[in-house]
């Protein structure tokens, strides 16, 4: 057997890909051919990438000499020059074919022109040979410039070095840390902890350092410390959390350092990271800095909303104010007491929280506020976080009409109040997703006579609770509607939970009403949320409310195919359901995940089609991760593109496929966004989407996959039953329902470094 090598391969072609093992054809750095064998789950190369293996030759009787690399041991780098080749293009005159010719005639060592080492003329000869005084003048503009961006490009000749290879990120860290970076990277390259992955960074700074100091004295120098620090606390904050445990940080770091835990490492973390400003005590527990200073400048606004800003609009006496609400009652819909209460009380208030479970009436109870307010000479701006419930907003509290103020989601909002800072009054042309007669429509404003309004809020997280609450002038009121135990937010922090456990701040619906109630819906939530178990009737084709499907390991998906078959059957589309799992994706055992059913509901789309001859577009264009689109599909936007106006979670569908284009069209909220091969990345799926994904939407029947995963527990089942609006089935096994009934709820786990106690104690 030959010793143990490391190439260094450019991908020709990929010739075979498994699960566990991938074959590709490929060029070594002398030019000859190679054929490489490589192993390990999530291996997928790409025509034109380059890769450091380490492995050994073998020679196979059929294939011949063969290179094997070792399961996990293939590196990707960049083709040298590529960022730089990224960085010319955006010179004026470059553009990419010229910035590809610089690139060979340079590679990294652009910079020797313009130090002396080469004239100028061999620059103006790689741009362009046959355009001489064209090519001279672009030359000009690079070396007129040169010393403007000198700095730029020895950052990304470094990150390049070092196989930082993404080149919008590249451009990022060039801009943050400015003309100085090479030698603040050189100094501490853990400064990289925000932006890259500790597997890639550690490696990286350890080889910067250890030049420097010998490897023996990084492994627990300052540097390493505090980047270790900074990466736990980010995996915290990613897994919602703003704060670790006094008694976890310890093993947490030591973990990335690759050492034993001990008292005196303890010690020294701690000492180090509070020295670097890494971490801010909690009492028993570390806050992470950044979100400490969100949490305390929200709780700072809160008291001092509490304690009674000045507001711009003067409340009549308490006669007065129920005889104007009154009115509103006799000119729309009666009142329950205990919604007329809660319009009192959430008008009242600087700073108050809504909340009811369903079929309480938050809706109702919603628009009387509005309208109370309003008849008071104030003025409304309702937000959510999803465009759905954006929508079922302004349709719940009337404002729909061209003339009205709807409700916007919150990213929307936010964003005509920048526009409004920047001096504008209106949105002045269509926005990309958003209402229709866009040009129009004053945009929204916040003034000491605002009420804002901002319905499904315990989806809104700490990060967009702060900006909110920023952009807010003194005197201006918030109203918080939503259900505590809805889940939690997707992003960091808990504020709406926290809020609303406070009787002083909360108006609690729990009167069920009648017409809402007949489903049973209601019924069952409540006995969720009252931590039982109930008892559920099977599931028959047609029932309404709540049923159980049985179904055993390894056919969920099959049943809740069968189920949605059942729906369409009764007239139903994929604008009447959804499909809800737990779990996205699972390669061992895919049943019942998000993928594996939209896969299935795909074909089935595709097929229902096949057998319709009514001229309906039958075309499929492959994206990625698996899916396949056709016109008819539901589909969901995976990122927040504030160019689009489209957000993580936005639903919408395909209307048409262009094969040979490689273009997918989407409609979403009535604006069409067309998708080419690269943006597809962003768009998925969604007869079936994740219960945080349904968050915000409602359908009339809902189909839940019920998996045995750690994220289904009482919450992720309330949350799916109440998205429904007549009837849900759960497809799984009464034990899983079980076992996930009595798991503690998400949001009762969570670590937050604040309470936001604005009792009058706390205040004081």
């Amino acid at each position: 057997m030959s010793a143990p090598v490391r190439l260094e391969v450019q991908v020709a072609s990929v010739v075979w890909a498994g699960e566990a093992t991938t074959v590709f054809s490929g060029t070594l750095r002398d030019g000859s051919a190679v054929r490489v064998v490589g192993r390990g789950e999530g291996f997928a190369p790409a025509n034109g990438e380059v890769y450091e293996v380490d492995g050994l030759w073998r020679n196979s009787e059929r294939y011949g000499r063969q290179f094997h690399g070792r399961e996990g041991a293939f590196v990707r780098k960049l083709p040298r020059g590529k960022l730089v080749g990224l960085w010319l293009q955006g010179i004026p005159g470059v553009g990419p074919e010229r910035a590809k010719r610089i690139v060979r005639a340079f590679g990294g060592r652009l910079h020797e022109v313009f130090d002396g080492r080469q004239p100028l003329e061999t620059l103006a000869e790689a741009i362009d040979p046959d355009r001489p005084a064209l090519a001279g003048r672009i030359a000009a503009v690079i070396a007129d410039r040169w010393q403007e961006v000198e700095g730029e490009y020895a950052t990304l000749r470094w990150l390049e070095d070092h196989g930082v290879e993404d080149a919008v990120l590249a451009r990022r860290l060039a801009g943050l840390l400015g003309p100085e970076a090479v030698p603040l990277l050189e100094r501490n390259p853990y400064v990289l902890a925000a932006v890259l992955p500790w597997h890639r960074l550690d490696p990286l700074a350890r080889q910067v350092l250890g030049t420097q100091r010998g490897a023996a004295n990084v492994t627990t120098c300052r540097e390493r410390l505090v980047g270790a620090i900074d990466v736990a606390m980010q995996d915290a904050v990613r897994g919602g959390d703003t704060a670790i445990r006094k008694d976890a940080l310890g093993g947490l770091v030591a973990k990335r350092l690759g050492v034993e835990g001990s008292p005196d490492l303890d010690e020294r973390i701690v000492r180090v990271g509070l020295a670097n400003k890494a971490l801010v005590d909690g009492g028993d527990r570390w806050r992470a800095p950044g979100c400490a200073v969100m949490e305390e400048g929200l709780r700072g606004r809160f008291a001092a909303m509490v304690l009674g800003e000045r507001c711009g609009i003067r409340l009549p006496g308490e006669a007065d104010l129920r005889r104007i609400l009154a009115i509103i009652e006799f000119r729309g819909r009666p009142l329950h007491p205990e919604q007329r209460e809660a319009v009192l009380r959430s008008v009242r208030r600087g700073l108050g929280c809504l909340t009811g479970g369903a079929g309480t009436g938050k809706t109702t109870t919603c628009r009387a506020v509005v309208d109370l307010w309003e008849s008071l000479g104030g003025h409304i701006q309702m937000a959510a976080l999803s465009g759905k419930a954006a929508l079922r907003l302004s349709e719940g509290t009337g404002r729909t009409g061209t003339e009205a103020r709807p409700a916007h989601t919150i990213h929307r909002l936010l964003l005509g109040l920048r526009k409004r800072a920047d001096g504008q009054t209106h949105w002045g042309s269509a926005q990309p997703g958003g209402e229709r007669h866009d040009a129009d429509r004053e945009l929204p404003e916040l003034t000491a006579r605002t009420l804002l309004v901002i319905d499904e809020a315990s989806m809104v997280d700490l990060g967009q609770m702060h900006q909110l609450v920023e952009a807010m002038p003194t005197g201006c009121r918030m109203l918080l509607v939503g259900d505590p135990f809805q889940l939690a937010p997707v992003g960091f922090g808990l504020v709406f939970h926290r809020l609303a456990a406070q009787e002083a701040l909360t108006s609690h619906l729990e009167t069920v009403h009648r017409q809402e109630d007949a489903t049973g819906i209601p019924q069952v939530s409540r006995q969720i949320r009252a931590r039982g178990v109930p008892d559920l009737p099977p599931y028959e084709p047609g029932r309404r409310g709540v049923s159980f499907l049985q179904a055993d390991a390894g056919t969920i998906s099959d049943e809740v195919r069968n189920v949605v078959r059942d729906l369409v059957e009764a007239g139903a589309d994929a604008r009447d359901m959804m499909v809800v799992s737990a779990v996205n994706r699972r390669a061992a055992s895919p049943d019942g995940t998000v993928q594996d059913m939209n896969r299935r509901l795909h074909e089935d789309h595709v097929s229902s089609l096949a057998l319709t001859d009514v001229g309906r577009e039958r075309a499929v264009l492959r994206g990625y991760f698996g899916n396949e689109f056709c016109a008819g599909d539901p589909v969901t936007f995976l990122r927040n593109d504030y160019g689009r106006g489209l957000r993580n979670g936005s639903l919408g569908r395909v209307v048409s496929v262009d094969v040979d284009g490689g273009v997918v069209t989407c409609e979403f909220e009535g604006e069409a966004h067309a998708f080419g091969d690269r943006d597809l990345i962003d768009v998925s799926l969604a007869y079936a989407v994740s219960c945080h994904r349904a968050q915000g939407s409602q359908a009339r029947a809902v189909v839940v996959s019920l998996l045995d995963a750690p994220n289904v527990e009482p919450t992720w089942v309330y949350t799916a039953l109440t998205r429904a609006e007549e009837s849900v089935v759960l497809v799984g096994s009464a034990e899983d329902l079980t076992k996930a009934l009595s798991r503690l709820p998400a949001h009762e786990l969570r670590l937050t470094g604040c309470a936001f106690d604005l009792s009058a104690t706390a205040i004081g």
